[in-house]
């Protein structure tokens, strides 16, 4: 491969983004190429597997009549559930939230799963507060239930974030989402699964909302 010169743009894909080692001022490319091999290295920062799924929201049949103030807990999974384990998770979350207790009081809880990803455990403390050690057993049934998965599980990966462009589900790690922004790949308008809820009732909202709305806006 010819390295000084970017001029054929199919083989300048065939380079490896992050190995460039061509000089600009000794090419005649035009500025359009250069262009593109800068959006190509941008996108290699993204994974386009199914990342979410979009519409896919279901909860626990005690879900909406919870107060909103209720204490909860936001899971964001490091991948996306297949439908057949969606219904092995939803089955043993409600077996587990059947027989959770804190010091031999039961827990009122329960659950949200929307995308097939994003989790929200909820319990109502009028009756029973969650102490450290039912959250503890919480959190060890989480990181259990990837032995029943088809592939590894990870509920506590928290460098993911997805979002949305031209009707297409994308995922960056928190280092590459920063630098698509500062790139203006990522726009106040884009959407994006929100992961972070401040306000009282907010787990019950919308879970896709744009950058400018988002925790992340708050850094820039």
């Amino acid at each position: 491969m010819n390295r000084t010169c970017a001029c054929n743009f199919v083989r300048i894909l065939k380079k490896p983004a992050h190995c460039c080692d061509f000089n600009p001022r000794q090419c005649n490319c035009s500025a359009y190429a250069w262009h593109e091999l800068g959006l190509h290295y941008l996108r290699s920062m993204e994974t386009t597997n199914q990342v979410w799924w979009e519409g896919a929201d279901r909860c626990a049949d005690n879900w909406m009549q919870m107060p909103r103030d209720s204490r909860t807990w936001v899971y964001l999974a490091n991948r996306t559930l297949t439908a057949e384990e969606v219904e092995l998770f939803v089955n043993g979350l409600e077996a587990f939230m059947a027989t959770w207790e804190a010091h031999g009081k039961k827990l009122k809880a329960s659950w949200r799963l929307s995308g097939n990803r994003l989790l929200f455990i909820a319990v109502d403390e009028s009756e029973a507060r969650a102490t450290g050690c039912s959250i503890d057993s919480s959190v060890a049934y989480l990181t259990s239930c990837s032995e029943m998965m088809h592939q590894p599980l990870d509920w506590f990966d928290r460098q993911n974030n997805l979002y949305a462009l031209d009707g297409a589900w994308y995922q960056a790690s928190n280092a590459n989402f920063w630098a698509l922004r500062k790139s203006k790949r990522i726009s106040d308008t884009t959407q994006l699964v929100n992961v972070v809820y401040q306000a009282p009732g907010s787990c019950w909202g919308e879970v896709v909302i744009p950058f400018s709305e988002s925790w992340h806006a708050e850094m820039w």
